[in-house]
């Protein structure tokens, strides 16, 4: 029996320790169980509703309560006042009310008691939101809270609307909606926060009154809405802007160009160009003016233009190119330049230093050219070095005044040193001389340079002339190279002069060119820095400036070139950019490389980088490219260029080429961006004046459509003129093809070239025959060529002397 009660007595020991004391949850208070639309709320509870809201009651007698306890009043009271009151006389009541609210935030309290003087009260908030959101403008004017929304202007078509939501709670959407002239477009928002901004193209203020209708419709979460309705005119406050493309000082051709490009917010009615001649008399008037379908067209805000302008008669000629805008507003900008004759130019003898030998100690073949302004005469002197005396004396040329001669001549020489003298006369009767020295015995040519260097036209020779250059924070240099010899080293400037190009910031300085081929060499260089707009650099760099070399020459020709790039420190330290951390960038086939970069000298005022680069092209001194990071940040062009054509001109009003095939018009984002896929011409051999068909292959590989002048230039012994242009407007994705003539005025190799892309050469002649093709063998020495002259001569004999015999023969046997 014992054993049986044991276990018994454990587990009521354990189940009385483990089993946890029930709360005791009976109360005396009343019970109140309370809920809005369904919602159970609980005491300090908050709800949000549009409108006035349902209120649910459930009271009942505390459980604890005396028996026979009643219920005597349920109250309900709203911000403080009583709502209603609802008497009860049993042990439970259930009670829907529905008290009038105020707009925001509502404290509501509902008391139960009974007829034993308990009482229990739930207190909770309800925040009835039926007010519709207010909105005030602050772009493109400012309007006051709370009140509508006035008519007002904005001075840019490219308009904002901004504003400033008040809302207690939260708004679901915001429509904005313009009408313009029958056109409408619609911008929503979701979910928006208190303030916000939303771009819209705007149409202009026509002649027949048109606005922009804008209505603004703004939506809280409770579906209360409020719509503003406003008329927004479109006023133009700025003047437009003009900018010139580089324009030549002087000039000695009868035909310039005149190119540029004017912009304005809202729209561009045209420009005009007028022309004295130096008597101050109009020579010469040009309009041009955009040509768009509606107000919304890009082609009304940019103009883009290339006049021909023929100066006539030497003078100054004083140009005025006045732009204007469709508010009538004008800027207006003169440019001068001096039209000088040829005969004013004075001819530069140069003698060519590879196909000039001595041939024997008695004779000396010689070879040059008299070449710019005109030449009436061209006689070559040889003196005995020793005596003095005249050894041989020949006129090349006389009688008719000529811009180029050329000359392949041998003359005799003493049997040591002989100086050889080539004069040039001019149309003044002024000569201009070419002197040099050779010895006969040793069959040495260009002896003791040294001691004649001052009197000699030495070779290669190197000018840079400044271009005007309306851009801002940008300048141009025109550079040329005649004659540069093979695996040699070209200073650009020559002798002591440094500076090749420079803005207030940024200059080029020292430029040198390792030539691997004879050659000659024409470029535009372009120095840019921080003005405004963007610069070409790596995508994911920060650009500082960049220096453009638009040239002629072919990349074969070249092995490499150096510069020294000079920049001010005050400038780079306004820009956040660090010294140590900037190379240079170089542009070819499309992608960034780095060339090398060493800092060189740095002082107070200003940092030197010594650029070492593989060819000409476009240069970038940036950061290094972060790819985490876009370019948007700092205005950079992953992909664009700055440079200008050969002669100073960008006729399609871009910033130019790189001169390697890449094109300038490259944005980062969007925009035009037109190239030369091709260049094709329909003959390589052609008379002088005789034209040539030339077809231009465009494609505009961006999302905007381009304007595009198509400027053929024609490269021909390191001069580069302008022979054709004709501008296309191209849809953004779309190819164009253009066809103009070209005729030339010279014998010899023309190579035709549009933005960096060649075609040719074609070869002028001056006309076929035996001479046409002797012109051919130029190149070789002239008692080579009367050899194969004296052969063919002799040959011609022989074949005559063989028929008269075999006349003669036949003759005779006939007759017998």
């Amino acid at each position: 029996m014992r054993l049986r009660w044991v276990p018994v007595l454990v587990l009521l020991v354990l189940a009385s320790v483990a089993a946890p004391a029930l709360a005791d949850t009976t109360s005396e208070k009343p019970a109140v169980d309370v809920t809005v639309r369904s919602t159970d709320v609980s005491n300090g509870d908050t709800y949000e509703s549009g409108s006035d809201v349902e209120i649910t009651i459930d009271a009942s007698v505390g459980d604890a309560a005396p028996a026979g306890t009643t219920l005597s009043e349920v109250v309900v009271r709203v911000n403080g006042d009583l709502a209603t009151s609802i008497p009860a006389d049993g042990a439970s009541v259930s009670e829907t009310v529905r008290p009038d609210l105020r707009d925001g935030s509502n404290s509501v309290r509902v008391i139960v008691t009974d007829d034993a003087g308990n009482v229990n009260a739930t207190s909770f908030t309800v925040l009835k939101d039926a007010e519709p959101p207010h909105i005030f403008l602050t772009s493109p004017y400012e309007t006051a809270p709370w009140k509508p929304i006035t008519n007002g202007s904005a001075n840019d078509t490219h308009a904002t609307i901004a504003g400033t939501i008040i809302e207690e709670t939260s708004v679901t959407e915001l429509r904005v909606i313009r009408w313009y002239d029958d056109q409408r477009t619609t911008e929503t928002l979701r979910n928006v926060e208190e303030n916000f901004s939303v771009d819209l193209l705007l149409g202009p203020a026509g002649d027949n009154g048109t606005l922009n209708r804008i209505r603004l419709t703004a939506t809280d979460e409770f579906g209360n809405f409020r719509d503003y309705e406003f008329f927004v005119e479109v006023t133009d406050g700025t003047d437009p802007e003009l900018r010139l493309r580089p324009f030549p000082n002087e000039t000695a051709e009868n035909r310039i160009f005149l190119a540029g490009t004017v912009t304005d917010d809202v729209g561009v009615q045209g420009v005009n160009v007028t022309v004295r001649d130096p008597t101050g008399n109009v020579t010469g008037r040009y309009q041009a003016s955009p040509s768009y379908s509606g107000p919304f067209d890009d082609d009304r805000y940019s103009l883009a233009f290339n006049d021909s302008i023929y100066p006539l008669y030497t003078g100054t000629y004083e140009v005025t190119v006045t732009a204007t805008d469709t508010a009538g507003k004008s800027v207006s900008e003169t440019v001068t330049f001096e039209r000088v004759s040829r005969g004013d130019v004075a001819p530069t003898v140069a003698v060519d230093r590879s196909r000039t030998v001595v041939v024997d100690d008695d004779r000396l073949f010689l070879s040059g050219v008299a070449f710019q302004g005109v030449t009436e005469r061209v006689v070559v002197e040889t003196r005995n070095a020793t005596t003095g005396d005249t050894v041989d004396y020949q006129v090349v040329h006389a009688g008719s005044r000529r811009e180029r001669v050329e000359f392949d001549r041998e003359v005799a020489i003493a049997p040591g040193r002989t100086t050889v003298i080539v004069r040039a006369t001019d149309a003044k009767g002024e000569e201009h001389t070419a002197r040099f020295v050779v010895d006969g015995t040793t069959r040495e040519t260009f002896v003791d340079e040294a001691d004649d260097a001052g009197d000699e036209s030495r070779w290669p020779a190197v000018s840079v002339e400044p271009l005007r250059d309306g851009r801002p924070g940008t300048a141009s240099s025109s550079v040329s190279v005649r004659r540069a010899s093979a695996d040699t080293t070209v200073a650009v400037p020559d002798g002591n002069a440094s500076a090749v190009v420079a803005t207030t910031n940024v200059s080029v300085e020292r430029l040198q060119v390792d030539v691997a081929a004879d050659t000659n060499l024409t470029a535009t260089v372009v120095a840019r820095e921080r003005a405004d707009g963007t610069l070409g650099g790596p995508e994911g760099s920060r650009v500082g400036a960049t220096v453009t070399v638009q040239h002629s020459v072919a990349d074969a020709a070249v092995d490499g070139v150096a510069y020294d790039l000079i920049v001010r420190r005050a400038y780079l330290d306004a820009h956040g950019l660090t010294p140590a951390n900037l190379s240079v960038y170089r542009l070819s086939n499309g992608s960034w490389s780095s060339v090398e970069t060493v800092a060189t000298g740095s002082n107070g005022s200003s940092v030197r980088y010594a650029v070492d680069s593989p060819g000409l092209s476009v240069f970038s001194l940036a950061t290094e490219p972060d790819p985490a990071a876009g370019d948007e940040a700092d205005g950079t062009v992953a992909n664009g260029t700055d440079g200008a054509a050969g002669n100073g001109t960008v006729a399609n009003g871009t910033d130019g080429d790189a001169g390697d095939g890449t094109s300038d018009d490259a944005a980062a984002e969007s925009g035009p961006e037109v190239v030369v896929t091709n260049l094709t011409v329909n003959r390589t051999a052609v008379a002088v004046n005789e034209s040539v068909l030339v077809n231009v292959s465009l494609e505009n590989r961006g999302d905007g459509a381009a304007t595009y002048t198509a400027d053929i230039r024609a490269i021909h012994e390191g001069n580069t003129s302008q022979v054709a242009n004709r501008t296309a407007v191209i849809p953004p994705g779309e190819n164009r093809s253009l066809e103009l003539t070209a005729a030339f005025a010279e014998t010899g190799n023309h190579t035709l070239a549009v933005d960096g892309t060649e075609a040719g050469p074609v070869v002028v002649g001056g006309g076929g025959g035996l001479f046409s093709f002797l012109s051919v063998l130029s190149f070789l020495p002239l008692r080579l060529i009367g050899m194969a002259l004296g052969g063919l001569i002799g040959l011609g004999l022989v074949v005559v002397l063989l028929r008269f015999v075999l006349g003669k023969v036949g003759g005779d046997s006939a007759d017998g």
